[in-house]
């Protein structure tokens, strides 16, 4: 009786929908309208495999595409020698300088490499899938054996674009080109080899013992096709007079950054570049300008204002916590230094690769193939300034004082791609 009533009173004061959780049935399982197939089958190999060169890689309309992964390798030595050069972790994320994409007849956008590692590193579900995609961007080569071993000298790293994610528990759903008749174009350009790699020979550094090109790099798709063809949307309604939404999850605007002398004290910089739309959450990260790869700043405290009011305020080093209020893992990922600087041995000292998440808008993350849209806050023409306060060290040891600091910051958007007439736009 005691059960019944406190039931009754329940369902009185809470309104939801009935669902049976003890069978299964129509309330609680969802049916897959239109069976599909994935492979990923297709490879394209980079034409350009030299430091500094773009690639330019055509994806034709054939129905769903999602994942893309790029696979390289270096030339195994003894030629090149490698001699008093090495490699640091993720070697191969800190080789991309930049990747555009152009889907059908779209605005052609561009996302640098460390942006992109910092949204791939976010969309993780946990903290070993993702310690695992920043090592399989490129472990530490120190040695002579590791630059000869074909398995060390390969990398791989998620090309992450504003329609794909590498999470499996939100994953997004495939970019329907089906709806094009122009393809979705994707450029890869590289740094030059001497940016990523680590001078820790005697003297000044010896070129010709570093890689000026990679051995092989090839682009790796994944698709979606529906099996049945008749089901296809294009199909079954005429898209030259109707329009298909795709939301996505977010986009990224292209990096902004700027550069300031350190200071231990409290330090204020003004945030540009902000396009007219939704801003979700803005991602920063600090390094030292001519630092290693990621070797970078945890900051003490890191406060936002937008035109004067104050709308994220982090103290005594505690960022890391709030962004596991809203995140499933930390903003960080394990790391390690290169050192050993003119002794001809590289060392590794540990260290921790850390950004700042900033949120404007409710922070949401929908189940597989589902789409929600949550708004953040209207930048376009506000004031948006940073203070900033950093310790003397980056997290690998290296002394800030009397160098340049780099802010780098990504803002996320709520966004929008809207097909009709064979082509695609994104909306803000």
């Amino acid at each position: 009786m005691n059960a019944e009533i406190s039931e009754s009173i329940q369902h009185a004061i809470s309104p939801g929908e009935c669902k049976d959780l003890y069978y299964p049935g129509r309330e609680n399982s969802e049916l897959q309208c239109f069976p599909t197939v994935v492979n990923n089958r297709f490879y394209a190999s980079l034409p350009a495999l030299t430091g500094g060169a773009t690639n330019t890689l055509i994806f034709n309309p054939d129905q769903g595409l999602s994942d893309m992964v790029l696979t390289v390798s270096l030339p195994a030595g003894p030629n090149p020698s490698y001699a008093g050069w090495v490699f640091p972790k993720g070697w191969l994320s800190a080789m991309i300088f930049q990747v555009g994409l152009r889907i059908g007849g779209s605005s052609l956008y561009y996302f640098t490499g460390d942006q992109m590692l910092v949204d791939t590193l976010t969309d993780c579900e946990d903290e070993g899938k993702k310690q695992a995609v920043f090592s399989l961007a490129g472990g530490e080569l120190l040695t002579a054996p590791q630059f000869a071993d074909p398995v060390q000298t390969t990398a791989s790293v998620y090309i992450k674009l504003p329609y794909n994610t590498i999470s499996a528990l939100q994953k997004s759903l495939p970019l329907p080109t089906d709806l094009l008749t122009q393809p979705v174009q994707v450029l890869i350009q590289f740094k030059q080899f001497a940016d990523v790699a680590q001078w820790v020979g005697a003297g000044a550094p010896d070129y010709s013992t570093l890689c000026t090109a990679f051995a092989s790099a090839q682009v790796n798709y994944k698709q979606t096709t529906v099996q049945n063809s008749e089901h296809l949307l294009a199909r079954r309604t005429d898209m030259n007079v109707r329009a298909l939404a795709y939301p996505l999850r977010y986009f990224s605007q292209t990096t902004f950054r700027t550069q300031y002398p350190y200071s231990p004290d409290s330090t204020s910089i003004n945030l540009t570049g902000f396009r007219q739309g939704s801003v979700k959450y803005i991602n920063a990260w600090f390094s030292l300008v001519g630092g290693q790869p990621f070797d970078w700043i945890a900051p003490v405290s890191v406060q936002v204002l937008i035109n004067g009011l104050v709308y994220y305020d982090s103290r005594q080093s505690n960022s890391q916590i709030w962004n596991l209020c809203d995140r499933k893992t930390t903003a960080q990922v394990d790391n390690t230094i290169v050192g050993g600087q003119g002794t001809g041995a590289g060392t590794l000292t540990p260290s921790t690769t850390c950004w700042t998440v900033i949120p404007f808008g409710q922070d949401s993350e929908p189940m597989a193939y589902c789409n929600e849209v949550v708004l953040g806050a209207p930048i376009s023409n506000s004031v948006v300034n940073m203070y900033i306060t950093l310790p003397s060290t980056t997290s690998g040891g290296v002394s800030l004082v009397g160098r340049t600091v780099q802010v780098s910051a990504s803002y996320s958007y709520a966004a929008t791609l809207m097909f009709s007439k064979g082509t695609a736009e994104y909306v803000f």
